[in-house]
């Protein structure tokens, strides 16, 4: 069964949405487009959580046992499944901790 990760983001940087994107050039500079496969359009989301400690070490738990796996994530689109590959190791600053991690689209648990 697939895990959900359950935390709010404090913010949230970039949005990307990637299009997968088959294209022919011909002569005369016609260039025919289509998608490329069923699942054709792709986000990832650049996001940053603040919080006590505790938060954030299960935050960095939860992404460190799901390394090559994949996640449900509640996002602005609504729920998909999520990798994430990307994520900083917050040094202590007093009682808040801030990490930011890049949350990828996957079609696949």
């Amino acid at each position: 069964m697939t895990d959900t990760f359950i935390w709010k983001p404090t913010s949230s940087g970039a949005a990307t949405a990637n299009a997968a994107v088959r294209k022919a050039a011909f002569g005369d500079g016609y260039t025919q487009r289509a998608k490329d496969g069923i699942n054709a359009r792709s986000r990832s989301y650049q996001l940053t959580f603040t919080g006590p400690q505790a938060r954030i070490d299960a935050i960095i738990d939860f992404l460190d046992a799901h390394v090559g796996q994949s996640f449900f994530w509640t996002g602005p689109r609504g729920t998909a499944l999520y990798t994430c590959d990307t994520h900083n190791e917050p040094l202590p600053n007093g009682l808040t901790h801030t990490i930011t991690a890049t949350f990828e689209q996957t079609f696949q648990p």
